[in-house]
């Protein structure tokens, strides 16, 4: 996953790593969760405790990102806390970037060689054919049955004809009952008095039908008042399973591992960029031009000045949004982001200064050598889909995130006897 000038490089969740593939594991292996996979280096320590809550925490991605006309090998390690209370807080979030030199390898005085996309497929050439997991619908179970589809618009219109009819033949029917009498087909037996008393003890309402001899009894329940506030429970965060938490306190845990496969971002149109400016340009002229003859207000299909296009406010007003989604959805059930040089795809903007009272300012610079920080991986949503503890696999509905950011120095300072270099995390909480 290594930078390329002015290129995004999207990792997408691959096959889990099984005890056949163990072998395959080193530093240089994009892979979802496990145990972190050290190089050789002497003296290598980290607490993976959460200084939050001092659960520990677990590995979350482990990135191969070597520099160009670099002799080092380099990773970046991301853990995190997933007690809920501690998973939203970026502090609780920890990056480490490891960078070794391999001497005994024959590159030694040369530069480490860069990944390519095919390198990336490297560990599975052999394997067997998974033509279920293309990263597409049958991947998520996004399986639907187009017999059975419908609509919404015309469920919602059948709907709206339906209260219509109903309507009017209500008006018949009731005009129809005459001396019809209602009683609760549960409590024919008894008094009309005894059944206005409904299932569960509760005391309902009693209605009389005019026009008979004999009143009927019509129930209907009593509306009762909310006891839950459901706002303050949408805010509420659950609590850790209690085995869980106990077998956090004493030893690290670690999510289902599973490999990371690696390509260029492909952006709609990129090889016709011309072809479309041409077109809009043209479009644009012949706008001017019937403009400038009267006819501004024409009645023809064409477009006008005031014409919502693809610069129209989504419907929630959030545009930065609205775009984060768009391009996400150019490529789907991308996980991750990696570029150097590239800025992050952004889905709701990064606390600054100026900003709201106690939010921590986006980061600038490096606190090492004061270097420019760059943003050099991104986790996107769908990269919490993947997440599972093991060895129960189970999923933990509150591991959920817009972006996870890691800023990264540009200059990827190290200092001989360096061996781990702590880089900055900016988590994003969801919109809602």
């Amino acid at each position: 996953m290594a930078k390329q000038q002015g290129k995004v490089y999207l990792g997408y969740e691959e096959e889990v790593i099984g005890d056949k593939n163990q072998t395959l594991l080193n530093y240089t292996v994009n892979k979802i969760g496990g145990f972190p996979d050290w190089p050789p280096v002497e003296n290598l320590q980290l607490s993976s405790k959460c200084p939050l809550c001092g659960l520990h925490r677990l590995l979350v991605v482990q990135c191969y990102a070597p520099l160009e006309n670099s002799v080092y090998h380099r990773t970046l390690y991301v853990f995190a806390c997933i007690s809920p209370n501690c998973w939203i807080q970026s502090e609780s979030w920890l990056c480490v970037r490891s960078q070794f030199q391999d001497n005994s390898s024959s590159q030694s005085s040369t530069t480490v060689v860069m990944p390519s996309t095919e390198s990336n497929m490297m560990w599975c050439n052999g394997a067997d054919e998974w033509d279920e997991n293309d990263n597409g619908d049958t991947a998520n179970g996004n399986v639907m049955n187009v017999d059975n589809a419908s609509p919404k618009n015309g469920m919602q219109r059948n709907s709206d004809e339906d209260e219509e009819s109903n309507s009017f033949e209500l008006e018949t029917v009731e005009q129809a009952l005459g001396n019809l009498q209602v009683f609760d087909a549960h409590n024919a037996n008894m008094s009309p008095v005894q059944g206005a008393v409904g299932a569960i003890g509760a005391p309902v309402a009693a209605a009389e039908l005019e026009g008979g001899d004999e009143p009927g009894l019509v129930t209907v329940d009593t509306p009762t008042a909310p006891g839950n506030d459901v706002e303050a429970l949408l805010q509420q965060t659950a609590e850790l399973p209690p085995d869980l938490r106990s077998r956090l306190m004493c030893a690290p845990l670690q999510f289902l591992p599973k490999f990371i496969y690696v390509e260029e971002e492909w952006r709609k149109h990129s090889n016709n960029d011309d072809r479309v400016t041409e077109l809009l340009n043209k479009y644009k002229r012949e706008n001017a031009e019937i403009e400038a003859c009267g006819g501004g207000d024409r009645a023809g299909g064409g477009g006008s000045e005031d014409e919502p296009y693809e610069d129209a406010a989504p419907l929630h007003g959030d545009k930065l949004f609205h775009a984060f989604l768009t391009r996400l959805r150019n490529n789907p059930g991308q996980i991750l982001r990696y570029s150097r040089e590239q800025p992050p795809l952004l889905g709701a903007p990064l606390p600054s200064a100026a900003g709201s009272p106690g939010a921590a300012a986006a980061p600038s610079a490096c606190a090492r050598c004061g270097a420019r920080l760059a943003c050099e991986l991104q986790l996107v949503p769908e990269f919490a889909e993947t997440l599972r503890v093991a060895p129960t696999n189970i999923a933990l509905s509150h591991l959920h995130f817009l972006s996870v950011l890691i800023f990264t120095c540009s200059q990827s300072c190290w200092q001989p006897n360096d061996t781990l270099v702590q880089e900055t995390v900016v988590f994003q909480q969801e919109v809602v």
